[in-house]
């Protein structure tokens, strides 16, 4: 892209101006191009002045710097965001209108506040920030025999104990499999592995089981797994919907299987996402590392596909299947605390904040056709994360569900 046209839309982006053709192709040179030009722009664009040394105050300044410096940030628990388009030095320079260039310092979701909001806009974001906080650890465990076990409301400890099998909450909220089981009890064994076990992650929380296997399995909000508390000697078989994170404990004579609503993911010992929610049209596997082979049905043909590491399969509501390298931190940001965003359609977007935050939403004016770049927290308030819709020319109001009178709605619309 020559530098005219860079600077052409960089200045209608400033100023609100630009439309979305125009956003879309300044977002993906900016989520190309070298650091270097980036800091080049935003030196000719902004001729700076002698400013107030009092135009923010310094909770202001360390706040500025917290957003753009995700290791200043109290969630340090995140990593960064994968590309800062300022080094430490710079951001230093211009700490002090930090305000106006958070648009474009890091293709997070860094928005620039406006100063002069009104105050209906404010009591719309205090009650966002109030009312629809971020999600948690919690979850429900049904036991083979029905019975439903709240885990966010039980103490650290055994949770149940049957048949040689002890289900333990440890401190740190994962739910942990231990098997005591002797050869003197293998009838009772049969009978375990025969058992299933669902633990159910609602929107609004996540959560981590240990199998009994070794295998570590980190769930997204509103998803679930079934699974045996003992695995048998042939097969270690588990069901996932929504979205999880594995890693396999190897195991040469036993294969683990994922089997999903449209495909199943055999492996030996491997780290693996799968995301496979029932209201998208796409099932999403990525490996990180060992291997993995997907089978999948296309009309009445049974396929198969072996990943390799970098690599991801998505399959679509027509039974295709595509593989594409991918940047792994991306595609599991989800489980280190982050949402990524990359060329991702806002219906899409809307739908990952419903799931964390638990509100419902509608577009009034239909579906817009916006696809967004950017990380952002998930440890921030809903407030937080909506301020993206200010940037792609969309205002959103909230309303009260009409069948969930405790629950909340967004209303997306365009300006």
């Amino acid at each position: 892209m020559d530098k005219e046209r860079i600077n052409y839309l960089f200045a209608k982006y400033i100023d609100k101006t630009a439309s979305l053709s125009e956003r879309d192709e300044l977002m993906q040179y900016i989520y190309t191009a070298p650091e270097e030009e980036i800091v080049s722009l935003l030196e000719e664009a902004y001729q700076f002045p002698d400013l107030d040394e009092e135009m923010f105050t310094t909770v202001q300044r360390t706040k500025m710097l917290g957003a753009i410096l995700p290791d200043n940030n109290p969630a340090s628990f995140a990593p960064e965001p994968k590309k800062m388009f300022f080094s430490k030095r710079m951001v230093l320079k211009f700490t002090t209108v930090a305000a106006l260039l958070l648009v474009t310092m890091t293709i997070g979701f860094l928005f620039y506040k406006d100063r002069t909001k009104s105050v209906d806009s404010d009591l719309v974001q205090q009650t966002l920030g109030e009312d629809i906080l971020p999600g948690e650890n919690k979850a429900t465990l049904r036991l083979a025999n029905g019975e439903m076990i709240s885990l966010n409301d039980i103490p650290t400890g055994n949770v149940v104990e049957q048949q040689g099998v002890v289900v333990t909450k440890t401190e740190d909220g994962q739910l942990l499999y231990q098997v005591y089981a002797t050869d003197n009890n293998a009838q009772s064994m049969d009978e375990v592995e025969r058992a299933y076990h669902t633990i159910t992650t609602p929107k609004g929380g996540q959560y981590q089981v240990l199998l009994p296997d070794g295998t570590k399995v980190w769930l997204n909000a509103a998803s679930s797994l079934k699974y045996p508390p003992v695995f048998s000697k042939i097969e270690r078989r588990v069901e996932l919907t929504g979205e999880g994170y594995f890693e396999v404990a190897p195991n040469t004579l036993s294969p683990f299987i994922v089997q999903t609503e449209n495909q199943s993911v055999t492996v030996l010992g491997t780290h693996f996402n799968i995301n496979a929610y029932k209201d998208t049209r796409n099932t999403s596997t990525t490996l990180l590392e060992g291997s993995v082979m997907i089978d999948y049905s296309s009309g009445e043909k049974r396929n198969s596909q072996i990943l390799k590491p970098g690599q991801q399969a998505v399959l679509n509501g027509q039974h295709r299947l595509a593989v594409k390298k991918v940047d792994l931190s991306n595609a599991v940001a989800w489980k280190n605390g982050l949402f990524y965003f990359e060329n991702t359609p806002v219906e899409q977007v809307l739908a990952e904040f419903a799931r964390w935050y638990n509100f419902d939403f509608e577009f009034e004016d239909g579906v817009p056709d916006i696809n967004l770049w950017g990380s952002v927290y998930r440890n921030v308030n809903a407030a937080e994360a909506l301020e993206i819709l200010d940037y792609f020319n969309l205002k959103y109001r909230l309303i009260k569900d009409a069948k969930q009178k405790s629950k909340w709605k967004i209303v997306v619309s365009n300006l």
